[in-house]
C-alpha cells in the first residue's frame, strides 16, 4: 500500500504571489497532475494582497477549471471576525463558526453567487482558519456544498451529510495508506520550502490524485479508518501544544 497526496493550494486571490505560484502550476500540469484550489470570491484581506493584482483573475480560473483542477469556494472575504476555532480546534478564529446559521448561510451564499456569475463554481468548500461549525455544515448542504477540504486521518469521513476529505499538514506525511491533503500557502512559501516540495512531487507523481475522485469514491468508515482519525487528531493537538 502507498499513500496518496492531494496537492492543495490556498489563497487564490487577484494579489495573491503569482510570480511563484505561476511557475509551481506550470510545473503540476506539465506532469498531468491536478490541484484543489482555494478561490476567495472576493477577498478583503490585504495580507494576502502581496503582488500586483491580476485584473484577469476569473478568467485565470475559469481556464484552471476547464484543465480539471478542482475549484473550493475559501470562505467569503477571508476576514476573520469570531473567534471560535469550530469543529476542527485549530485556530481561535472563523468567518463562519460562532455566527448564526442565518449569518453563516448568506455570507456562503454570496460567495457562491460569485463563483457561479463567474463560471466557476464547484460543490466543494475550504473554510478559512480550518474553522467551522455544525451550522456551517448546514448551511453548505442547504446550498447543495457535497464536501469539506478539511478533517483528521487518512480516509473521507461524514458529518452529517458532508463528506469531509481530511487535511492535516503542510508537508506530505508519508504513513503507507489512505490519503494526505498537502495544503500550499504560496504566499508565505520560501523559495526552498517551494523546490523542496515539487521535488518530492516529481520523485512521487504518480500517487498523486484528483481531489474529484477521493470525493467520488466517498468514505471509507470502518473501525481502522476511524482510528487513524482519533490517534492524528491526538498527535497533531499534542504537537500543538509542544510547538
Amino acid at each position: 500500500m502507498a499513500t496518496r497526496y492531494i496537492i492543495r493550494f490556498d489563497d487564490i486571490t487577484p494579489g495573491m504571489a503569482w510570480s511563484k505560484f505561476l511557475p509551481f502550476k506550470e510545473m503540476l500540469e506539465k506532469n498531468g497532475i491536478k490541484s484543489l484550489l482555494g478561490v476567495v470570491p472576493e477577498s478583503r484581506d490585504h495580507k494576502l494582497e502581496v503582488e500586483d493584482v491580476r485584473k484577469d483573475f476569473f478568467e485565470l480560473v475559469r481556464s484552471w477549471a476547464l484543465y480539471g483542477d478542482s475549484i473550493a469556494q475559501h470562505g467569503m472575504y477571508h476576514c476573520y471576525d469570531s473567534n471560535s476555532a469550530g469543529i476542527l480546534t485549530i485556530n481561535p478564529r472563523s468567518e463562519f463558526a460562532g455566527h448564526s446559521y442565518e449569518d453563516q448561510l448568506n455570507r456562503i451564499r454570496k460567495g457562491k453567487d460569485i463563483l457561479i456569475d463567474e463560471g466557476v463554481w464547484q460543490p466543494w468548500f475550504m473554510a478559512p482558519a480550518h474553522s467551522f461549525d455544525i451550522l456551517t455544515i448546514d448551511a453548505l448542504f442547504q446550498l447543495k456544498f457535497t464536501a469539506i477540504t478539511d478533517g483528521y486521518g487518512f480516509y473521507p469521513y461524514y458529518i452529517k451529510s458532508m463528506l469531509l476529505v481530511p487535511q492535516m499538514t503542510s508537508f506530505p506525511l508519508k504513513v503507507g495508506f489512505g490519503v494526505s491533503t498537502i495544503c500550499v500557502h504560496i504566499n508565505s512559501m520560501k523559495e526552498n520550502d517551494i523546490r523542496n516540495l515539487q521535488n518530492f512531487i516529481m520523485v512521487n507523481k504518480e500517487k498523486f490524485i484528483d481531489f474529484k475522485d477521493v470525493v467520488t469514491a466517498g468514505s471509507a468508515d470502518n473501525i481502522f479508518t476511524r482510528s487513524t482519525r482519533f490517534m492524528s487528531e491526538l498527535m497533531l493537538k499534542i504537537y500543538r501544544v509542544l510547538r
